[in-house]
């Protein structure tokens, strides 16, 4: 008897957690969609409030840079959530994020897979 509510706590546990990820799956993929669309249509000072500090540090020492053309333009198909950090995938690149107070900001942009476990990025980094 134990060893069934164990099992069901554990379970009711694990499918709470899986449901976090995927509840904040959206905001991710809306975040990473939104900063993608406004690199490509120029409104870089919108593309830039969307990535965190660290991020826009990379891009020199300008507030914001006029240009962001190293962010392709493919659209945000799909978006991975542990905890507060998030991976977005495009046919074209992938973008990393984290969720700040005030909502996901992109941590990383016009990434491309170097080997197994290393990203090149264009803006920011992993």
């Amino acid at each position: 008897m134990r060893k069934t509510i164990v099992s069901v706590v554990l379970a009711a546990f694990l499918l709470a957690a899986a449901g976090c990820g995927a509840a904040d799956a959206p905001g991710a993929q809306v975040a990473a969609q939104a900063f993608v669309t406004a690199a490509a249509t120029g409104a870089a000072v919108e593309a830039c409030t969307l990535l965190a500090p660290r991020a826009r540090d990379t891009l020199g020492p300008a507030e914001c840079p006029p240009v962001l053309p190293e962010v392709p333009r493919a659209p945000v198909v799909s978006a991975s959530v542990w905890g507060d950090e998030a991976q977005a995938r495009s046919a074209a690149d992938t973008l990393f994020l984290h969720e700040f107070p005030d909502g996901w900001r992109i941590t990383g942009a016009g990434c491309h897979l170097r080997n197994e476990q290393v990203y090149d990025c264009a803006i920011g980094g992993r």
